[in-house]
Parts: structure tokens; sequence; C-alpha cells
């Protein structure tokens, strides 16, 4: 991720969180679901393998907590806190894109299916998008 204006979003929670690195124009570099134990370890291979401008942490189950942790990780790096409102439904209608139902699933509405994985994730990759549009907005 080399460009100037990438970012990561951390989507916080009890048993695990989503983390997404998302390039100036709003693509995504990577993402994953890190279980809380190994938050610290995996945000710090993500914080020192991209040359990131900052990190976007939802507001969030246990956010205050994670919060704490990337802080304490980031160095200089500014670290903001963002309405989550809505990124589950988003992010849920997101993964149904990236991995279309088959079968009978198709006929199922969207808002009645469930992902079989977390997908917490791309709740991540919404919270930086976000957030990259935003920064764009007072640019």
């Amino acid at each position: 991720m080399s460009a100037p204006d990438a970012v990561l979003g951390v989507d916080p929670g009890h048993r695990k969180c989503g983390l997404a690195g998302v390039d100036a124009e709003g693509g995504i570099v990577f993402r994953c679901v890190a279980p809380r134990e190994t938050l610290e370890e995996v945000l710090s291979t993500h914080l020192a393998n991209y040359p990131l401008t900052g990190v976007v942490v939802g507001d969030g189950t246990c956010s205050a907590e994670v919060v704490a942790v990337v802080r304490a990780l980031a160095g200089e790096l500014p670290v903001v806190v963002r309405d989550e409102y809505g990124t589950t439904l988003e992010a849920r209608r997101y993964y149904w894109r990236l991995n279309p139902p088959r079968g009978l699933w198709r006929l199922v509405p969207t808002s009645l299916r469930v992902p079989p994985a977390p997908f917490d994730d791309l709740v991540a990759v919404i919270l930086a998008q976000r957030w990259q549009i935003e920064r764009r907005g007072t640019s």
C-alpha cells in the first residue's frame, strides 16, 4: 500500500476485530478478521508493513479498549473514532456482492441472508472508505 493517503480501518468487537487497509482511491489493499487476543500482534504487523496516514476506529462494541490499543501502537499516526451507524447492514450487502449466493439462495432477499463467515473486515473497509471521503471533502 504505497498510496500517500492510505488508511487503516478497525471495526472493534468483544471477541474479534475487523481490520482493513484502504488506499487513496478507496480500494481494498488487505482485510482480515483478528481474534481480540491477537489484536496487538496483527495491528503491529499491519502498521509496520504499510505506509499509512491514519487509523479510523468504529465507535461500537469495546471501542474504548481498542482505541487505547491502537493509539499505543500507532505512534504519531492520527487515530480517529467514527460513527458505525449502518455499517453492518452495508457490509452484509457488500459480502453478498463479493460472494454471490448460488442455487435457490439467489431467490432469498439479501436482507434475509446471513453470511456464513464473519464480515467484520468489510465493516472496517466501509469505515476506512467513509473516512477517505470525509478527508477529501475537508481538504
